[in-house]
């Protein structure tokens, strides 16, 4: 049996664990959504939303999504799709991963998925070069993680974190 702990992550993989860890991540958000219209009988119509109040909201999201993922990754170095992807992060020199590093990560990150809604909604305004660029951009950052070495992306450069292959438990390498 070979060790391929010390070989990087692909892009296959990682999305599909992306793809996972989003739908978690997301019944995560809708329970919140659910608490938050529970505790506070908050009006479903659009015109009662203040901006205060989108900001509150916003912040309320971003501090649940993150502490998901931070818990997991300061704690054992996975979530639960990274478990059943045998994916471990780390910081670049192989310790723990820090809430300051958790917190760099999840920013990077979620600024991407930003850009790619951003890509998305350009295309559907028909808005030509804004597309193009934004897509340029996505584009540009998948083939230089594709070509990296470690196969490390922007939010693992960033926040000097890496994945590795993590064996189920019980299993040995």
């Amino acid at each position: 049996m070979t060790d391929d702990s010390s070989q990087p992550i692909g892009l296959l993989k990682r999305m599909a664990c992306m793809f996972y860890d989003g739908l978690l991540a997301f019944s995560a958000l809708m329970l919140t959504s659910l608490a938050i219209t529970a505790l506070t009988a908050l009006e479903i119509e659009q015109a009662s939303w203040t901006q205060p109040a989108m900001l509150a909201l916003a912040a309320v999201y971003f501090g649940v999504a993150f502490t998901y993922f931070g818990w997991f990754w300061t704690h054992s170095g996975t979530t639960l799709a990274m478990t059943t992807w045998q994916i471990r992060l780390v910081s670049s020199d192989g310790t723990a991963v820090t809430w300051w590093q958790a917190l760099r990560r999840f920013s990077v990150a979620l600024a991407q998925w930003i850009l790619v809604l951003g890509a998305f909604q350009a295309w559907r305004l028909d808005l030509f070069l804004l597309t193009k660029g934004l897509v340029l951009l996505i584009v540009i950052g998948l083939i230089l993680s594709w070509r990296h070495p470690r196969k490390l992306m922007l939010h693992d450069w960033l926040s000097g974190t890496e994945l590795t292959h993590s064996p189920h438990p019980g299993k040995t390498p």
